[in-house]
């Protein structure tokens, strides 16, 4: 959470997907893990209706916790009863807005490399109640060469709720070398408590999120652009496992059709542990003896006992954005007729079976529901269908229109393998992410 003096503004979603209306308490600790004003202070005097909406700014919490601005981005802990999801739309200088609240343990994937003009920062985050010592962490380079020297430290000493930040440059310093190429840093002693947030700053003034991606419990590449595509998809599939491994592929259209054959070797020599391979539309074409495709496709991975799947989407405006990472049954960032972005959600069967009866129930951000409670979003998805619905087609499946963000919520026969995507296309040029958030489980 930026302060209130920050350039880069946040706001805080935090959404009731509870049953009933319900409070929220929570405490405030600044970068150094020292708590601001009271502990479990009640942010929400009135309960918030289920599936309903309280938005926070720094000012808003300020307030409430009765602080002055704090330096650095805080960590806010929030407590309740019932279930909900937080989201956090930053708008970065540039005015365009990225989600940024979610994080990862273990490993990140998207270090730039040093001839790079975008810059890398990632948060060590210690959420829980005791200090961890020496947090130590290897990074590797694109071909899974270790980057000088393994297990080092990268911090000495998190305090319970502090968090700290680790530039690309840092790294440098750290590991005592540079890298050419997109690089991993896997934290080598890793605590439950640890997170990480893997954030680029584009343009100097534009943040994106990756520190979320899939890996091989969903073993798909659920976006993938074609060649002639304006939106550039550049997969990247990390071997995550102790030991070489090949890649194999199956490729779907958007209609669920299958590209080719199936379970293409994507690779012409074995990955080794810790190395990527990078896929482009074009080398798909190629392996796949396909011409290019009509709508994103899906790319079938297997196998990998271990793989991250990550992909980097280049927009017509030339930014680089994370485009894997999916939801189910909940998705909370579709823009009101008083914003001028574009939000998409693309419904995704992952899955060898028809789903069927895929119906969604749209709420404003009161919690109302928008239009008639659970209309048909479509009747069937065939096996790896995928199928995009925009908010302004929205508007008109549920006859209504609404103000600020809309949650949809969606469910359907045998709806386990359903998949949802929720981008934002700002300025019609710049695709953002905001299928991933933490949920009160974390």
């Amino acid at each position: 959470m930026t302060t209130s003096q920050s350039v880069n503004d946040t706001s805080t979603h935090i959404i009731n997907t509870s049953s009933g209306p319900q409070t929220y308490a929570g405490k405030l600790f600044n970068q150094d893990g020292k708590q601001l004003g009271t502990g479990n202070v009640i942010i929400n005097p009135i309960p918030t209706p289920s599936r309903a909406r309280l938005v926070l700014s720094a000012r808003d919490l300020e307030e409430i916790f009765s602080v002055a601005p704090w330096i650095g981005p805080a960590v806010l802990e929030v407590e309740s009863m019932g279930t909900f999801d937080i989201m956090t739309k930053l708008s970065s200088p540039s005015g365009l807005v990225s989600n940024t609240n979610c994080v990862r343990s273990g490993a990140v994937h998207n270090i730039e490399p040093f001839n790079s003009k975008t810059l890398t920062y990632i948060r060590f985050i210690n959420t829980g109640n005791q200090e961890i010592f020496n947090i130590r962490g290897t990074m590797h380079d694109s071909e899974g060469s270790v980057i000088n020297e393994e297990n080092l430290v990268l911090v000495e000493r998190l305090k319970p709720k502090q968090a700290t930040w680790l530039s690309s440059a840092k790294l440098r310093a750290i590991t005592g070398s540079a890298w050419g190429s997109t690089a991993s840093l896997t934290v080598t002693n890793q605590s439950s408590d640890l997170k990480l947030l893997n954030l680029n700053l584009v343009n100097g003034s534009t943040f994106f999120n990756f520190s979320c991606f899939e890996n091989q419990e969903e073993g798909n590449i659920y976006l993938f652009t074609n060649s002639e595509s304006k939106n550039v998809t550049e997969a990247h599939l990390i071997n995550a496992s102790g030991a070489q491994t090949d890649f194999f592929g199956t490729l779907y259209n958007s209609d669920g059709l299958k590209l080719g054959q199936s379970n293409i070797k994507l690779s012409t020599a074995p990955i080794p542990s810790k190395g990527r391979l990078i896929i482009t539309a074009a080398l798909l074409e190629r392996k796949f003896d396909t011409l290019p495709w009509v709508g994103p496709a899906l790319l079938e991975i297997s196998g990998a006992s271990q793989v991250d799947l990550l992909t980097r989407l280049t927009s017509p405006s030339g930014l680089v954005s994370n485009t894997n990472c999916v939801r189910k049954r909940f998705i909370h960032n579709i823009e009101g007729f008083n914003s001028s972005t574009l939000s998409y959600i693309r419904l995704i069967n992952k899955s060898n079976d028809e789903i069927t009866n895929i119906i969604g129930t749209l709420y404003d951000k009161n919690g109302a529901i928008l239009g008639r409670r659970e209309s048909i979003l479509r009747e069937k998805l065939q096996p790896k269908e995928q199928m995009w619905i925009s908010n302004r087609q929205l508007e008109r499946l549920f006859e209504t229109s609404w103000f600020d963000e809309a949650t949809l919520e969606v469910t359907a026969d045998e709806d386990a393998n359903l998949r949802l995507l929720n981008l934002n296309f700002e300025n019609s040029e710049t695709f953002f992410n905001f299928s991933c958030f933490e949920s009160s489980r974390n």
